[in-house]
């Protein structure tokens, strides 16, 4: 009798079973051993294994040989933090996911997204139906702040309050300078690290994308550069160090480190793509509740390609004929 396939299998506690299964949008087994868990990966050749952070140490994730994510059962004040020490005690550990995202509107489009991703190798998606966004791309630095107010424009009028704002600019400020800054100099392009004190103007070819807006009421920010020099290790080295007691802001790089934390003290949602020497990506998404940002780091996803690709890489579809360098195009209409 032939199997009822799936494409995930969960080794988790019933408490958590129970509210993460009906959020899929794909099937699911449940099992309640190492062994089974072994077994039932090995019937299917695409399946992500989905599995409770206390019992992580019980695997080897690489003889598992399959995506593995960890779902973390903490409050959300200790979920930040867990999921740090997570990504850095386990190496082939690469998507951490909240307990309590599962309870919320969030947890089935975010688990879609996903399980698309892994399965059928899309690229990030930015937007889906309901939501609207800008895109446009940034060269030369000091011209940032000019995009800046144009999406403070943007979130203003989609009813954020100014502290909201003035978190997406936060975030926003650090991903493209680490992208005008930081990326060209961990590439080689610069022969060292400039001061973000002083202007850069990279050539046009080298400029980053950001896209930003509003979908099912949630904000997201969007970074690209095309250097690929964004590394898990630096990742951990910063998380790590900012999550401990004592913080120093790392001015070796330029002034990155405290920025980094930044980021990952405001998401809501956040998945790095990194294609050594043509791409690195962040899609920063926040949740916002009566125009505020509810600052609750709930799942993290890193794609960090082994070796550069030739693959082509999926690129926003923007009108011919449009300059990104001097305007910003709409992404997607509201519905």
């Amino acid at each position: 009798m032939e199997t009822r396939p799936y494409s995930a299998v969960v080794y988790a506690g019933e408490a958590c079973a129970s509210v993460l299964c009906p959020a899929l949008s794909r099937p699911c087994v449940r099992v309640t051993t190492v062994s089974q868990l072994y077994t039932e990966v090995a019937r299917r050749p695409n399946v992500v294994a989905f599995i409770e952070a206390d019992l992580l140490s019980r695997i080897d994730g690489d003889d598992l040989e399959v995506p593995v994510v960890a779902i973390i059962n903490e409050t959300p004040t200790d979920a930040r933090s867990k999921t740090i020490r997570l990504l850095a005690a386990f190496p082939w550990l690469s998507h951490c996911l909240s307990a309590s995202l599962l309870k919320t509107p969030l947890a089935r489009p975010h688990l879609a997204m996903f399980m698309d991703r892994l399965f059928d190798g899309s690229d990030q998606r930015i937007l889906g139906n309901g939501g609207v966004g800008r895109v446009a791309k940034i060269a030369h630095a000091i011209r940032r702040e000019n995009r800046f107010e144009r999406m403070h424009q943007f979130f203003a009028k989609h009813g954020l309050s100014d502290r909201a704002i003035a978190s997406i600019a936060d975030v926003s400020e650090e991903l493209v300078m680490n992208a005008l800054y930081d990326a060209p100099a961990e590439a080689g392009y610069f022969k060292s690290a400039v001061p973000r004190t002083e202007d850069v103007e990279l050539p046009d070819d080298y400029g980053c994308e950001i896209s930003y807006g509003i979908e099912d009421g949630n904000v997201f920010v969007g970074l690209r550069d095309p250097f690929g020099a964004f590394t898990r290790e630096r990742l951990l080295e910063v998380l790590n160090r900012c999550n401990s007691s004592s913080v120093e802001l790392d001015e070796s790089r330029g002034g990155a480190g405290l920025g980094l934390w930044r980021i990952f003290s405001t998401a809501t949602t956040i998945a790095i793509t990194v294609i050594p020497d043509r791409l690195t990506e962040f899609v920063v998404r926040m949740t916002v509740q009566n125009g505020r940002l509810v600052k609750q780091l709930c799942a993290v996803d890193l794609y960090f390609a082994p070796e550069p690709s030739n693959d082509p890489i999926d690129r926003i579809k923007i009108p011919t004929g449009q300059d990104l360098f001097e305007q910003s195009v709409t992404l997607v209409l509201a519905s």
